[in-house]
């Protein structure tokens, strides 16, 4: 994860507990687009190369989704810091690493039930990203599509990039 400022008013501080559980987030992130694309093969029944890599799945190189995950995560922040009242707080940023961390990984489950509604094709470019890493053809060809889509589904963000 690269903890930047992504909007005007970004917490590095909740980027920074963010960037401490970066590889937990990951892991939810394939664990949903491998619960999604089992889903839709077991409509289909057909089974791939990709349904059997999946299964194999032990690790993956990070890279290949941290945009996703960075956009993800910099709308939570934007959420968390800007529109306070989801929160219920009175007093500036009161949390705990441990409770922001919970908020994070609610929001993250939220959003990709909300973003795979959306989006059918992401579970798959996830794991396609995922399984097939650079300089795989297949994988690079994925991301190319997730950084599309983030920009898309974010465009708030890019405009306060850094």
């Amino acid at each position: 994860m690269i903890v930047g400022n992504y909007f005007h008013g970004d917490s590095t501080r909740i980027g920074l507990i963010q960037h401490d559980c970066y590889g937990e987030a990951l892991h939810i992130i394939v664990n949903f687009a491998s619960a999604k694309h089992r889903e839709a093969e077991a409509v289909v029944n057909v089974r791939t190369e990709l349904s059997d890599l999946r299964d194999e799945l032990v690790s993956f190189d990070h890279r290949t989704l941290q945009w996703l995950h960075d956009r993800m995560a910099a709308s939570f922040r934007m959420e968390y810091c800007l529109n306070a009242d989801l929160f219920t707080y009175v007093i500036p940023d009161p949390h705990t690493p441990a409770e922001i961390t919970t908020f994070w990984f609610e929001f993250l489950r939220k959003e990709l039930e909300r973003v795979f509604a959306e989006y059918l094709q992401l579970p798959r470019l996830i794991l396609t990203a995922a399984l097939y890493p650079n300089p795989d053809k297949k994988g690079m060809a994925a991301e190319d599509e997730i950084y599309d889509l983030t920009r898309q589904l974010y465009p708030d963000l890019k405009r306060f990039q850094l």
